[in-house]
């Protein structure tokens, strides 16, 4: 309620043309779109990060390696000369064999341990690359059906530049793990400090292709504050009426042992790299994740069933968004970065979460997103943008961003390290 009178919205449903397959098991698609090999940095060969993606039932899966361009998994990679480094940790590469990989799309592939129990096989997704290959703050893009920045190292503090070069290439973008790159982990009230929040507003605003940005991703350790930065973007952006923000979340894995660590339940019409990134461009996924600090808590490890959104409806005409899940024990409703409300179950089930917005009206300025939270860690929705006729009142211009001198840079890199961290809480002491 506002002075007296019942507030009421419009809500932006990201969710709408795909709400009514929802229901069906069969329309959602496991998906990590962020991975590595030794064809990069990884400690792992693409053959066996396919084959440990394949046995835990992934339905899509994207090498995003580092200033390489992603080919068809029969076909040998670009190979770096930065990279060689890797014959002699590692050993050799491997990709798999065309025979292999054709067992391996049409789901009749056999691991060495057959855990694998979809009958439909692993998407490969082609033309992906991780840009900035060789900065020290890990300021990383993530380009997808693109063919740019190939063999370019990059260049520190830089995100503009490979996010332009992937619009005009007629690709997609999204920002992986930035509040690493702000430094959070020792401070997450970095990711709120408004030079922050406008150096990636800003992004955001010009180019509309960057469709959005990591807020999972592996442990949740140096980027854990991916989520605050989020939601303060969230506040921003969405006032201003010309586009919303995805959240995705990726495992951005190195080792086959970080494979499950975070990922995404996409909801598509059809198994096809078009409706990919269809749904990738309008927000028709959800982000999954093992691991999650701040909402789960500091030693939390998800395991077994993840929770997942099974149902999912916005009646307008109330103001009311309902969201059923399963494997999950609570559903939290967020606005500006706060829970407001939270239903509970004493064990992981079915539950069944109503928020009507006119009762938290003075929590809500302009979206609302929710969270699924179970044993086997935590499924995020994307924003539903919601509209009480006046939303450009919460639209506030923000200082200007100016980006890290090399000594800011060499300091806020030390503090992401666990030396660093150790240090640092010696001298807080």
């Amino acid at each position: 309620m506002a002075d007296g009178k019942k507030v009421t919205y419009k809500i932006t449903n990201p969710y709408e043309s795909v709400a009514s397959l929802i229901e069906t098991q069969y329309n959602h698609y496991k998906t990590n779109l962020h991975t590595h090999s030794t064809y990069s940095d990884a400690n792992n060969t693409m053959t066996d990060m396919i084959k440990t993606f394949y046995d835990l039932d992934f339905d899509i899966l994207a090498f995003a390696e580092h200033g390489i361009v992603g080919k068809e998994w029969d076909q040998t990679p670009t190979i770096i000369p930065f990279f060689r480094f890797q014959y002699l940790w590692h050993g050799l590469r491997s990709h798999p064999t065309t025979e292999q990989y054709r067992a391996i799309l049409d789901g009749t592939f056999k691991t060495e341990k057959n855990l694998r129990t979809k009958k439909r096989g692993l998407m490969c997704v082609p033309d992906v690359i991780e840009t900035n290959m060789v900065t020290i703050m890990k300021n990383h893009v993530n380009g997808y059906f693109t063919n740019v920045y190939e063999g370019n190292f990059g260049k520190e503090n830089d995100f503009e530049n490979p996010i332009r070069e992937i619009e005009q290439s007629g690709g997609i973008s999204h920002i992986n793990h930035p509040s690493d790159w702000l430094g959070a982990y020792k401070d997450p009230e970095c990711a709120r400090v408004p030079e922050n929040v406008s150096f990636f507003a800003d992004l955001f605003r010009r180019y509309p292709s960057c469709v959005g940005m990591e807020v999972l991703n592996m442990y949740d350790r140096p980027n854990r504050s991916d989520r605050i930065l989020w939601d303060e973007l969230l506040k921003v952006i969405i006032p201003e009426g010309k586009r919303n923000i995805w959240g995705f979340g990726n495992s951005d894995a190195h080792r086959v042992t970080e494979v499950d660590t975070a990922f995404m339940d996409f909801i598509l019409p059809e198994y096809s790299l078009e409706n990919l990134r269809t749904a990738m461009e309008t927000g028709t996924f959800f982000a999954i994740a093992r691991y999650a600090k701040n909402e789960l808590g500091e030693d939390f490890v998800g395991k077994g069933a993840y929770p997942q959104v099974n149902a999912l409806s916005v009646d307008d005409s109330s103001d009311e968004i309902t969201i059923k899940g399963v494997n999950c024990k609570a559903i939290d409703w967020i606005a500006d970065g706060e829970v407001i409300k939270s239903d509970v179950l004493d064990a992981d089930g079915e539950i069944s979460s109503t928020l009507k917005l006119y009762e938290f009206s003075d929590k809500i300025s302009c979206y609302v997103r929710a969270q699924l939270r179970g044993e086997g860690g935590i499924c995020m929705t994307q924003p539903f943008i919601c509209d009480d006729g006046n939303m450009e009142r919460f639209a506030k211009p923000l200082p200007e961003k100016k980006p890290l001198t090399k000594e800011e840079a060499r300091k806020a890199k030390f503090n992401n390290t666990r030396l660093g961290v150790i240090v640092n809480k010696i001298k807080d002491k």
